[in-house]
C-alpha cells in the first residue's frame, strides 16, 4: 500500500511539474542568426554576440551562426563585436518563432563603436562620454601591449609613465601621479601600495585584460577624493556577469628581446552546474633591461598570477565571488645617491577576495543595484644584497560599495546614487620608521544626467569623510620642529557640472567644471625615515592639510566613418597641493636625499589630442600630442648653498612634469593584416623642479605587423612589434634611472593570441 501511495504521489508530482513547466517552455524563444562580412557576405566566426539586458553571450561558429537559447520574449539591445570590424548595436524584438537574424559587419581600420563604463552613469559609446576617454581593446590593445599597465597606455593622449626601472612603471595623467591617478581592476582598487612610492610596482597584470579604459580629468565623484588626474580601469569581468552556454576563453604568449622576457597567460569561462565560472592564470619572466649603452643591472622580473570567479546569472542580474593572487619579484637598479651598489630586490604578494551582486529589479525606481565588497592582504618586502629585509610594508584593506542606477525619473534621464566605505591598516617595518596607521573613510554621492537630445548635461555631488589614526606614539622632526603624531580627520565636498552637445556629422563639443578634494595619505602625514628601494629619506608632516582644486575641461570630438579624434584643454587650480619637495639635504641614514612632504598652492594647465584619419581604403594616419605645465604660486624661499652650487631661490615649477610629447604614425589595416610605422617624439624638458636634471628631446621609430586568421571557429592573431628601431638613446624625464643609464634600446616583441 505504501509503495502504491508513493508511486501515485510521484506520478502526481511529475504531472504537476510538466503542467507548470510546459507554459514556461512555450514562452521562451531561441535567438539565432548569422554574422557575415557586409561587403562579401562571407561568414564571420569568433564574433561576440550579446543580449545586454539579460547578461547573455554567445560566439559565432565557423559558418557565422550563433544561438542564444531560452530567451524570454521582449525588446533587448543586441551587440556584436569582432576584431577588424565596426561594432554593431541594434534593438531586437524576441518572440516565439522569430526569424533568423542577419548581422552584416563592416570592416574598419578604426576602432569604432567602443564602449566605456569607467566614470559613466551607464555603459555608453566612448564618443558620447562627457569626460575625455580612450579605450584600448582588440587589435589596438595588441599593438601596444607591454610588460606593465603603464607601459601599455603611455602612448594615450595625456598619459606619461614614471618609473625606477621597467617593473615599477606607473601612469601619470595630466602631470598628476601617485594616488591622484587610480589604477582599477573591474572598477575596484587593487589594494597595493604602488601610489605611495615610485619603487612600488602596480599589482595588476596587463596581459589578461579584455580591455583597458583611460578616463582623463577629475573622477572624484564615483571613485573617491584622490582621483584628480584620472582613472585607468583594467577590465576582465573577473566575477562572470554573463550566462555561459559553452566553454570559451583565450590564451596569450608574448616574448621580448630587450630583456629576454617571456609572458604567458590565459583564461577560460564555462558553465558548471548552473553557475558561470571564470579561471585565469599568468606568468612572466624577464632579465635585465638592455639599453644602447649597456645593461641596466638588477631589473629582472619574475611574476605570477591566478584568479577564480564563480557567479549565478539570470534575467534578474548576477551574483558571485572571486579570488585573485598576484606575486611579483623584481629588481631596483643602483647607481643613485644613497643607493646600494648592486640595487635592491623587492618581493610582493597580493591576495584579494571579491563579492559582487548586480540586481535588476523588475519594478521600482532603480533599474540596477550593485553591491561590491573586497578584502585585500598585501605584503611588500625590500631586500638588501645580503637577502635581509631592509624595509617592509603589510597592508590589509576592506571595502564596501553600493551603487544604484535609475533610468528616466522626473527631469533626469538617468542617474546614480551610492556610497563607499573603506578600512585600511598599514604596518611599516624595518629601517623605514613610518608610523603604523589605521584609516577609514566613508563617502556618499549622487550623479544625475539631463537631456536626451543633442544636448546632455551631468551634475554630481559627493561628500567624503576620512580619519587617520596612528597606532604608535612617535615624534617627527619637521624643519627643526619636533611634532608628535596625532589622529587627523578630513572631510569635504566634491562637485562637478558638465555638458556635451552633438552637432550633425559626428561632431561633439563638451565642457565641465569641477571642485575636487584629496586627503593626505599616511606617508604624507607620518613618514620619518629612509625608504630602502626608493633611495630617499621621506619626512611627512602631521600638520599637512587636504588638497582642494577647481578645474575646467573643454573638448572637441569627432567620430565619423573615416575620421575619429579629440582635442582637449584643461586647467586646474590646486590649493594645498601636496608633493615631496627635495630639500637638498641628506637624511640621517644612508646618505639619501631628504624629501619633505609639503603643501603648496599650484596650477596645472595643458592640452592633449589625438586623431585617426582614413587617407585611402585601409590606410590610416594617426597622431597624438600632450602638453602640461605645473607651477607653484607665491613667493619662493631660498635654497642653501651646496658644494659647487650657489644659494638660489626654490623653483617655481612642480617636479616630475612630463615634457611636450606625441606620436605620428601611418597604418594599413584589413580584417586579416595590419602594418604600421610610427615616430615617437618628446621635447627637451627645461621646466625643472628643485634639484631636477634637464633631459634632452628625442625621436624614435617603431614598426608593427599583425596577422589574424581563423581555424575552425577560433580566432588567432600574431603581432610583431619593433620598438626604438634605430636604438636611440632616450632619457625619459619621469624616470629615476635617467641619471645613470637611458631607456630600453631596440626591442623586438612578438604577441600570439587565440580566442576560442
Amino acid at each position: 500500500m505504501d509503495r502504491q501511495f508513493l508511486a501515485m504521489r510521484a506520478a502526481f508530482a511529475a504531472a504537476c511539474l510538466l503542467l507548470t513547466t510546459a507554459p514556461l517552455v512555450a514562452q521562451t524563444a531561441h535567438v539565432v542568426g548569422r554574422v557575415e562580412d557586409a561587403a562579401t557576405g562571407t561568414p564571420l566566426p569568433a564574433a561576440v554576440v550579446r543580449l545586454v539586458e539579460l547578461h547573455r553571450e554567445a560566439r559565432s561558429h565557423e559558418d557565422g551562426s550563433f544561438t542564444l537559447g531560452a530567451v524570454l520574449p521582449g525588446r533587448y539591445q543586441l551587440t556584436v563585436q569582432r576584431i577588424g570590424y565596426r561594432s554593431v548595436t541594434r534593438v531586437v524584438e524576441v518572440r516565439v518563432g522569430m526569424d533568423s537574424l542577419r548581422i552584416p559587419m563592416t570592416a574598419s581600420p578604426l576602432q569604432l563603436g567602443a564602449t566605456v563604463v569607467t566614470g559613466q552613469v551607464s555603459e555608453r559609446g566612448a564618443a558620447d562620454a562627457i569626460s575625455p576617454a580612450n579605450v584600448l581593446a582588440d587589435a589596438r590593445l595588441d599593438r601596444v601591449l607591454d610588460g606593465t599597465v603603464a607601459a601599455t597606455i603611455r602612448g594615450t593622449p595625456g598619459v606619461a609613465m614614471a618609473s625606477m626601472g621597467p617593473a615599477t612603471a606607473r601612469p601619470v595623467i595630466r602631470g598628476l601621479s601617485g594616488d591622484r591617478v587610480l589604477v582599477l581592476e573591474d572598477g575596484q582598487r587593487p589594494g597595493d601600495l604602488s601610489s605611495s612610492s615610485m619603487d612600488h610596482a602596480v599589482a595588476v597584470e596587463a596581459l589578461t585584460a579584455r580591455k583597458v579604459e583611460v578616463v582623463r580629468g577629475p573622477m572624484s565623484l564615483l571613485y573617491g577624493s584622490s582621483a584628480l588626474g584620472g582613472v585607468v580601469n583594467v577590465i576582465r569581468q573577473e566575477v562572470p556577469s554573463v550566462a555561459l552556454e559553452h566553454l570559451h576563453g583565450g590564451m596569450s604568449v608574448q616574448a621580448s628581446s630587450v630583456n629576454d622576457g617571456g609572458t604567458v597567460g590565459g583564461y577560460a569561462e564555462f558553465p558548471l552546474a548552473g553557475f558561470s565560472v571564470r579561471a585565469e592564470g599568468s606568468g612572466r619572466l624577464a632579465g635585465d633591461l638592455r639599453t644602447p649603452v649597456g645593461r641596466l643591472v638588477n631589473t629582472g622580473v619574475v611574476s605570477s598570477g591566478a584568479a577564480l570567479g564563480v557567479s549565478q546569472v539570470g534575467d534578474w542580474g548576477y551574483s558571485g565571488l572571486s579570488y585573485r593572487f598576484y606575486g611579483n619579484e623584481y629588481g631596483i637598479p643602483g647607481g643613485f645617491v644613497g643607493a646600494h651598489p648592486g640595487g635592491v630586490d623587492i618581493r610582493m604578494f597580493r591576495h584579494t577576495l571579491r563579492s559582487e551582486t548586480d540586481w535588476h529589479p523588475r519594478t521600482g525606481r532603480f533599474e540596477s543595484v550593485k553591491a561590491t565588497a573586497t578584502f585585500t592582504a598585501y605584503e611588500h618586502d625590500e631586500l638588501t644584497a645580503s637577502g635581509n629585509v631592509g624595509t617592509a610594508f603589510d597592508q590589509t584593506q576592506g571595502t564596501f560599495e553600493l551603487v544604484a542606477r535609475h533610468a528616466h525619473t522626473g527631469i533626469a534621464e538617468g542617474g546614480v546614487v551610492g556610497m563607499r566605505a573603506q578600512y585600511r591598516d598599514i604596518a611599516p617595518f624595518g629601517a623605514n620608521r613610518s608610523t603604523r596607521t589605521a584609516d577609514w573613510s566613508f563617502a556618499g554621492f549622487v550623479i544625475e544626467e539631463f537631456g536626451a537630445g543633442p544636448l546632455r548635461a551631468q551634475a554630481g555631488l559627493r561628500y567624503d569623510l576620512a580619519r587617520f589614526v596612528p597606532l604608535e606614539d612617535r615624534n617627527i622632526v619637521v624643519q627643526n620642529d619636533t611634532l608628535p603624531v596625532a589622529p587627523r580627520t578630513f572631510g569635504s565636498v566634491s562637485a562637478s557640472l558638465g555638458a556635451i552637445y552633438s552637432w550633425t556629422n559626428g561632431i561633439k563639443v563638451g565642457a565641465s567644471v569641477s571642485r575636487s578634494y584629496r586627503t593626505p595619505d599616511f606617508n604624507e602625514l607620518y613618514s620619518d625615515g629612509p625608504h630602502l628601494a626608493a633611495y630617499s629619506y621621506d619626512v611627512g608632516d602631521p600638520r599637512n592639510n587636504q588638497e582642494t582644486g577647481v578645474g575646467a575641461d573643454l573638448f572637441l570630438r569627432i567620430d565619423r566613418t573615416r575620421v575619429r579624434g579629440e582635442i582637449a584643454a584643461f586647467a586646474n587650480q590646486m590649493q594645498g597641493y601636496l608633493f615631496p619637495r627635495n630639500t637638498g639635504e641628506l637624511g640621517r641614514v644612508g646618505e639619501r636625499w631628504k624629501f619633505q612632504f609639503t603643501n603648496e598652492d599650484a596650477t596645472l594647465v595643458g592640452a592633449e589630442g589625438e586623431v585617426e584619419l582614413t587617407l585611402a581604403e585601409h590606410f590610416v594616419l594617426e597622431a597624438t600630442a600632450s602638453y602640461v605645465q605645473g607651477t607653484i604660486a607665491g613667493a619662493r624661499d631660498s635654497i642653501p648653498a651646496s658644494p659647487g652650487q650657489p644659494a638660489r631661490l626654490e623653483s617655481r615649477f612642480l617636479p616630475l612634469m612630463p615634457p611636450l610629447n606625441g606620436r605620428l604614425g601611418l597604418r594599413h589595416e584589413t580584417p586579416q593584416w595590419s602594418y604600421g610605422a610610427g615616430l615617437r617624439l618628446a621635447a627637451r624638458q627645461t621646466s625643472l623642479g628643485d634639484f631636477e636634471t634637464e633631459t634632452p628631446g628625442y625621436a624614435t621609430v617603431d614598426l608593427n605587423v599583425g596577422r589574424r586568421f581563423v581555424i575552425g571557429s577560433r580566432l588567432h592573431s600574431l603581432t610583431l612589434r619593433i620598438d626604438n628601431l634605430l636604438n636611440a638613446e632616450i632619457r625619459e624625464h619621469l624616470s629615476r634611472t635617467k641619471e645613470i643609464i637611458p631607456e630600453a634600446g631596440r626591442n623586438v616583441a612578438l604577441l600570439y593570441r587565440v580566442q576560442f
